[in-house]
């Protein structure tokens, strides 16, 4: 087992190497160096190595503006993207801040303001039902401003094969929210243009094994994101890491299969075509899935002072089956937000459905302050956060792993 400090060492190594490569939007130049990186670095470890290849559709923007009362905003672009002509649309603005305002969109621009929050999919309970109501009372187009602690445009997660609206959507800084809510008031026109070029192009799962017993152990981790995600892939990179040497020296006895997925963003997209490469639910003791932010430096705001600490942010929760609860208290304790193991929750991770084939097993997930913006850099994590982390994977997998032995008196009659 490697020494705290050799871990944490590790750890800071990868979180920095991760960090080096950029942007992670799936087929994007930093998710194919880091999937280069991952294949290597697995392949060293002694594990069979293969790539999935698929391809997403992806928009490069030239323009991507709205611009009303003489203020031009930009916006992210909103995938699946649908573009305007270059001269854009322009329309009155309408202020939608709950469903009964979505009346007001008809052949308007719908400004969707988010009730406060960590947003991240345009299907989640908070975006989605608005979304919808704008698109089916006729408006014209959807600026959706994701309101939240950074008042920063935040990335989307969204579902390619059922798009929430099909119409030209972007993504809205919320600081940049007071002038387009006085146009929308004053009923002067806006223009909205989402210009540029749309394209496919591949990303890939890397997957493979350690074949040896007839048992197995399965580790996963997304490897894709909107921005630099550092915090939101990075910890679970660097800990999916550190968890596949150490449980190939640990298990000896057990065959392991690793799966680290492209297009998170779009639904998990990777993850459902990886499946199929993944060991039979029955003969699998557990799966790990190294989930999202899994150790953040916290962040305090309080009369305008701001200051990022040492400390990690509790927003976060531990996931567990049923048959690993007790044995995860015991091995999370102490670490905020994760003492007390939660059930495993739809829609908002893999885990759900990696679980939903019969598997068991567990995964953290974080929503920190920087989540989904372009403030998820390297200087919102810490190694010394994330080695605790780590070890209480190695705890609780400890607990979860059955010996050979057990493994034949539960099969017995």
């Amino acid at each position: 087992m490697m020494a705290v400090d050799d871990l944490t060492r590790r750890l800071k190594a990868d979180l920095e190497r991760y960090a080096g490569f950029g942007d992670m939007i799936s087929g994007g130049a930093g998710d194919l160096a880091a999937a280069d990186w991952i294949a290597a670095r697995m392949t060293d470890m002694g594990y069979a190595v293969a790539r999935q290849a698929f391809d997403i559709p992806c928009f490069d923007p030239a323009e991507c503006t709205l611009t009303a009362g003489g203020f031009t905003a930009t916006l992210h672009a909103q995938p699946p993207v649908t573009p305007t002509s270059p001269a854009g649309l322009t329309a009155p603005l309408a202020v939608v801040r709950s469903p009964h305002d979505a009346g007001d969109a008809r052949g308007r621009i719908a400004l969707i303001v988010l009730p406060h929050g960590r947003h991240a999919s345009m299907q989640s309970p908070a975006v989605q039902p608005l979304a919808q109501a704008a698109a089916a009372a006729g408006a014209v187009a959807l600026v959706i401003v994701p309101v939240g602690p950074t008042g920063r445009i935040m990335g989307l997660n969204c579902n390619l094969e059922e798009p929430t609206a099909p119409l030209p959507v972007g993504v809205l800084a919320p600081a940049e929210l007071e002038p387009f809510l006085a146009a929308a008031r004053d009923a002067t026109p806006a223009t909205l243009v989402l210009h540029g070029r749309g394209a496919m192009r591949p990303t890939c799962n890397v997957h493979g094994v350690l074949d040896r017993g007839p048992r197995w152990v399965a580790l996963s981790t997304p490897r894709t994101g909107w921005f630099g995600c550092v915090s939101e892939r990075g910890t679970g990179t660097a800990a999916f890491l550190a968890l596949a040497e150490w449980v190939a020296g640990r298990f000896p006895a057990h065959s392991v299969f690793f799966m680290n997925s492209g297009a998170h963003e779009y639904h998990f997209a990777g993850a459902h075509r990886a499946m199929r490469f993944a060991p039979p639910p029955g003969d699998t003791d557990v799966w790990v899935h190294l989930g999202a932010s899994l150790a953040t430096r916290g962040h305090v705001e309080f009369r305008g002072l701001q200051r990022m600490l040492r400390s990690a942010d509790s927003n976060r929760i531990l996931m567990t089956s049923d048959r690993f609860r007790d044995a995860a208290s015991e091995a999370f304790a102490g670490l905020s937000g994760l003492e007390c193991p939660a059930p495993v929750l739809g829609g908002i991770s893999e885990l759900a459905t990696i679980l939903s084939r019969g598997y068991e097993g567990f995964a953290v997930l974080g929503m920190p302050r920087a989540f989904h913006t372009r403030e998820d850099t390297l200087d919102t994590v810490d190694a010394d956060l994330l080695a605790p982390v780590v070890r209480a994977h190695m705890a609780l997998m400890e607990a979860a792993v059955r010996s050979p032995r057990q493994a034949l008196n539960e099969a017995s009659p």
